[in-house]
């Protein structure tokens, strides 16, 4: 193992109270208790799963702009995936600690029926009220199942194989962005379209991902669990209680309205006759502000069970790492939200030729995830790659400024966006990995959890910074470029049938309100590739073949471990 992350790691584990090894034998996946073939299996369940879950959730976020717009709710719709990450933030921790106490497969199940559940909700709803109270409960299973895929395969690979397992992950979205896109307009917009069907359509494909999931977790589970008692570990029972006194309620709470209070006022302000001068408005906002301060205070002072233990932010790479993750994600939401509306309103396009042209960004990322995955197997290091990726970004973005004037052609657009995504697929898929080397094995499942958080933090407050921008800023160009009447709500509500209406002249002046907005977002955006590149210089080399110099220490020559079980012999999983 590496020297300096020896030091990391020990020096800050002597905290680390709260592990169980009893438990965590025989309730986390352990690698060392499953065969090549089990593990190669329980591989190909998740990436089967992972590309049924990337054909729904294209298809969910790419008809929520004409569903939103049905409702007359275009300019509040990014309500939506703000609603999404408050609750993952929230439960982030309470999935990493019920898998580990409870089981993987047990958590998952959780996961599955809140997905579903949410599904349903959304596909029946009448009101736009009701399509966010579907986002809540489908938040709630998207959370387990985001947090739990990727400790699963944290669980069953090495470290020099991360790299490339969690790009495999993503990698279907390449494909079925595509997919997505040619399928959103016939089931929303076209002739004779039901919006419900998309629910139909994404419900039916995640059912089967789940079942064809859940099998052979289950299984090898329960088979990792009978082993662990054959080598005489013993199996802890745990109440419910036991599971809450571990998990920081408190601070789940004290996050939720923290992002929730702070980040809604946001974009609800202009809906308020009095916008910002209201007192409801300001009531949440400095709630939201007071809730903050209040969680820090908590953490770090009081909670037995800190959601995000100090220890994590001790170590310096860690530290680095995390926080390259968490402003590439504010970058992400900064960037794209509004981005297809924008672009059906600039270039006359349906939604659907809108999101071909704004995927480029999201087909590219996983395939630079996978490039830097193969690259860091070669060269066993990762921090390079960060910092490679937050450089080819930042030129992305540069770029994208002229790329989305409304005159600039579809290729400049494209090309921009595939630079930016690529170099963001570099430096985020290196920074997971790097925190997951960072930190001792028993901490993975929290520092992935940790890493969710801050997704779901920067994706928050990110899409509420484009959601202010949007409804607060884009008015104010509205009025300075329009000349002529027109009716704000309904440019900002319900473009789609509300543009076609105006003159030419009115048309072409909109869009350079819009087009304002845009740059705005792109350069905010910009600025902060700078926190990003500082965060890095905290972080330490990393040897990504750490864990196979302790790994088997008891194998013999024909690639069993000698005495795993009493009288016999266990096949060793290499990579």
């Amino acid at each position: 193992m590496n020297p300096e992350i020896k030091e990391d790691v020990y020096v800050h584990d002597t905290l680390a109270t709260d592990a169980t090894p009893e438990v965590s034998a025989s309730k986390i996946i352990d690698r060392s208790l499953l065969s090549r073939t089990d593990i190669r299996i329980l591989i190909i369940a998740i990436m089967i799963q992972a590309t049924l879950r990337s054909f729904e959730v294209n298809l969910m976020y790419t008809a929520q702009g004409p569903i939103s717009a049905m409702f007359e709710a275009a300019s509040i719709a990014n309500i939506l995936p703000i609603i999404l990450e408050i609750i993952s933030a929230a439960l982030v921790p309470f999935y990493t600690k019920i898998s580990d106490v409870v089981g993987r497969s047990q958590a998952m199940t959780i996961a599955a029926v809140m997905y579903l559940l949410g599904y349903t909700v959304q596909g029946t709803s009448n009101s736009f009220l009701q399509l966010a109270l579907g986002q809540i409960v489908y938040g709630v299973g998207s959370t387990g199942l985001m947090t739990l895929a990727q400790v699963l395969i944290a669980d069953v690979t090495l470290l020099v194989d991360r790299g490339i397992m969690f790009a495999l992950w993503g990698m279907p979205s390449t494909v079925n962005v595509f997919i997505a896109s040619l399928v959103v307009d016939p089931l929303t917009v076209g002739p004779n379209a039901n919006w419900r069907d998309v629910y139909a359509v994404i419900g039916t494909t995640a059912l089967i991902g789940f079942l064809i999931l859940l099998g052979p977790l289950w299984h090898y589970q329960k088979k990792a669990e009978k082993l662990s008692v054959r080598r005489g570990q013993r199996v802890e029972k745990r109440s419910i209680k036991w599971l809450f006194s571990e998990f920081d309620a408190l601070g789940a709470l004290l996050i939720t309205m923290t992002l929730g209070l702070t980040l809604l006022p946001i974009i609800l302000a202009r809906s308020y006759e009095d916008n910002w001068k209201s007192p409801k408005i300001l009531g949440m906002f400095f709630s939201g502000v007071l809730s903050g301060v209040l969680l820090v205070v908590w953490e770090v002072k009081f909670s037995k069970k800190p959601i995000m233990p100090m220890r994590i932010w001790y170590n310096r790479t860690s530290f680095g790492a995390l926080a390259v993750g968490f402003f590439l994600t504010i970058i992400n939401a900064m960037n794209y939200n509004y981005y297809s509306l924008y672009l059906v309103v600039s270039r006359d396009v349906s939604y659907g030729r809108a999101s071909m042209l704004e995927r480029a960004y999201q087909v590219i990322y996983p395939v630079c995830e996978l490039i830097t995955g193969l690259l860091m197997k070669r060269y066993k290091t990762c921090r390079p790659f960060i910092w490679v990726g937050i450089i080819v970004q930042t030129i992305g973005l540069g770029l994208q400024i002229p790329a989305r004037a409304p005159s600039s052609s579809d290729f400049f657009i494209v090309i921009a966006q595939i630079i930016a995504g690529g170099g963001a697929g570099m430096a985020n898929n290196a920074a997971l990995v790097a925190v997951t080397a960072s930190v001792a094995k028993d901490d993975v499942a929290t520092a992935i959890g940790v890493v969710h958080i801050l997704g779901s933090f920067g994706y928050a407050l990110g899409s509420g910074l484009a959601g202010g921008i949007w409804t607060q800023y884009l008015p104010g160009r509205l009025a300075k470029h329009i000349t002529g009447p027109y009716d704000e709500r309904l440019s900002m509500n319900d473009p789609l049938k509300y543009i076609p209406s105006l003159d030419s002249i009115t048309k072409g002046q909109l869009v350079d309100a819009y087009a304002d907005s845009q740059m705005l977002m792109l350069i905010i955006a910009m600025c902060l590739a700078v926190p990003v590149c500082i965060t890095t210089f905290f972080m330490k080399p990393i040897d990504l073949m750490q864990d196979q110099v302790e790994e088997n220490p008891h194998a013999d020559e024909e690639g069993y471990t000698l005495n795993a079980v009493p009288g016999e012999k266990q096949e060793i999983n290499s990579a």
